[in-house]
C-alpha cells in the first residue's frame, strides 16, 4: 500500500514546478498591469486574463498539492486526544465520506460543461481577451481529478498506519 501511496504522490512533486511556474506568472504578470496601466496608460484583456489563468493554475492544481504534503487546515478537536490507530480510521472515514465522494460528484458535474465548452471553442467574451477560455475551465475536472487521487494516496498511507498500529508497530 505505501509503494503505491508513493506512487501517486510522487506526480504531485513533479506537479510543483508547474505550480511555481504559474505562481511567478502570476507576480510578474500582476506587476505588469499596474506599471502599464499606470506608468503608460497602457492596458490589454488578454493580460489581465492571463493573470487569472496563472491564478486558476495555482488555485485548483495547488489544492492536490497542498493535500499531499498534508498543508490544509485541520480540525484536530476528533483525533488530537486519540491513538494512531483512530487518528488513522478517522483519516479514512474522512477521506472515504467526505472527500472522495465530493470529487466525484465535481468531476461528474464538470466534465460536461468543460466537454461543452471545447466543443463550442470558447473564448473570452471581453474584446482581446484570451482565445481558449475553454483551457483554464478544463482545470476544473484536472483539479478534482488530482484531489482524487490525493485523498487515494492518503486512504492508502492512513490504512497502512492504521493496519500497523493495530499490530503495535510504529509508524
Amino acid at each position: 500500500m505505501d509503494a503505491l501511496a508513493g506512487h501517486i504522490e510522487s506526480w504531485f512533486d513533479r506537479l510543483a514546478w508547474l505550480l511555481i511556474a504559474a505562481a511567478l506568472l502570476l507576480v510578474l504578470g500582476e506587476f505588469a498591469i499596474v506599471a502599464l496601466r499606470y506608468g503608460l496608460d497602457w492596458s490589454r484583456p488578454w493580460l489581465q486574463e492571463l493573470v487569472l489563468a496563472a491564478n486558476a493554475i495555482v488555485f485548483l492544481l495547488g489544492a492536490g498539492y497542498t493535500l499531499r504534503h498534508d498543508g490544509h487546515v485541520r480540525v484536530d478537536i476528533w483525533s488530537r486526544q486519540r491513538s494512531e490507530r483512530t487518528q488513522a480510521l478517522l483519516e479514512l472515514i474522512g477521506v472515504g465520506l467526505f472527500l472522495l465522494p465530493f470529487q466525484l460528484f465535481l468531476l461528474w458535474v464538470s466534465v460536461p460543461y468543460v466537454l461543452r465548452s471545447w466543443r463550442i471553442g470558447e473564448t473570452s467574451s471581453q474584446q482581446g481577451g484570451l482565445p481558449a477560455l475553454y483551457l483554464v475551465k478544463a482545470l476544473i475536472p484536472l483539479a478534482a481529478l488530482l484531489l482524487l487521487l490525493a485523498g487515494i494516496g492518503l486512504a492508502l498511507r492512513a490504512a497502512s498506519r492504521w493496519r500497523r498500529a493495530g499490530r503495535g508497530q510504529s509508524a
